[in-house]
């Protein structure tokens, strides 16, 4: 498997500052190369951490969002009262990311419409998700000291894959986050699925953490956040009823595209 350091700025005396790794394998379920990086705690390789275990959390959109949350696992896992445990983070680099992060395939727009030359994309989140589950733990679980906890985080259509995981393949990860998921696409379908799912589902043990951008372009019309407030009003108490424990936040100041994303300069 073939790796790189993955650094960022220059110290004076020439010392790069590294945060991780980059790794590619090949998978047989996608039958394409992967890269991903790999994010350990500084407490790994001490001598109070050497033998310890750690939680595993898996970032979907890796080449924008790996230094941010990076920054923010650091920030919110060390000092006298940390606020999360220490973790290993794995950021997953897209190669055709509507493909991969879309539960269907689907012609249908943000807006809920379909024009006559509108040709139909996506669909390929189950084979993505089997890749996660199948393939990328397993390198994970054998290269490194996991405990068996695993979070999922993805934004946009990275959103939607978690909430289709969360809904399809409950028992694939612990904690599910989704920032600003695009459940409008292929008109809302996972949406309009999920009653019915979670009627049945037994969601012990599970956590979902949803936001939201609420700012919106007003020259657009977007069912995105109807979607979305319908799912939250309306179909996630079914499944606290199943013993679902979640939590919603709106950032009404934030658009869809604010969310933090990775400086392209190579530097912190």
């Amino acid at each position: 498997m073939l790796f790189l350091l993955f650094c960022y700025g220059i110290l004076q005396a020439q010392q790069g500052i590294c945060i991780g790794k980059e790794y590619k394998m090949y998978s047989k379920l996608l039958q394409e190369e992967r890269e991903y990086q790999v994010h350990l705690p500084s407490s790994y390789d001490s001598e109070s951490g050497k033998e310890k275990t750690y939680p595993v959390i898996y970032l979907l959109d890796g080449e924008s969002f790996f230094e941010t949350l990076v920054a923010i696992h650091r920030s919110f896992s060390t000092g006298r009262q940390p606020l999360m445990p220490e973790s290993i983070i794995v950021g997953v680099k897209n190669t055709d990311r509507t493909r991969d992060l879309t539960p269907t395939k689907s012609a249908f727009r943000r807006d809920g419409t379909k024009q006559e030359n509108d040709k139909e994309i996506g669909g390929g989140a189950e084979s993505l998700l089997h890749f996660l589950t199948e393939e990328l733990r397993l390198a994970i679980d054998k290269r490194y000291r996991t405990n068996g906890q695993s979070t999922l985080i993805g934004h946009s259509f990275g959103g939607l894959f978690v909430i289709n995981s969360l809904l399809k393949h409950t028992e694939s990860f612990d904690i599910y986050i989704a920032l600003d998921p695009s459940l409008w696409w292929d008109s809302a379908k996972l949406a309009g699925e999920a009653e019915g799912i979670l009627k049945t589902k037994q969601l012990s043990n599970k956590t979902l953490y949803i936001g939201v951008a609420r700012k919106m372009q007003p020259d657009r019309q977007y069912i995105h956040l109807d979607v979305i407030d319908s799912f939250w009003e309306e179909k996630l108490p079914i499944a606290a009823k199943n013993s679902l424990t979640y939590y919603f936040k709106n950032f009404p100041d934030e658009n869809h595209g604010e969310y933090p994303s990775a400086r392209n300069d190579g530097c912190i």
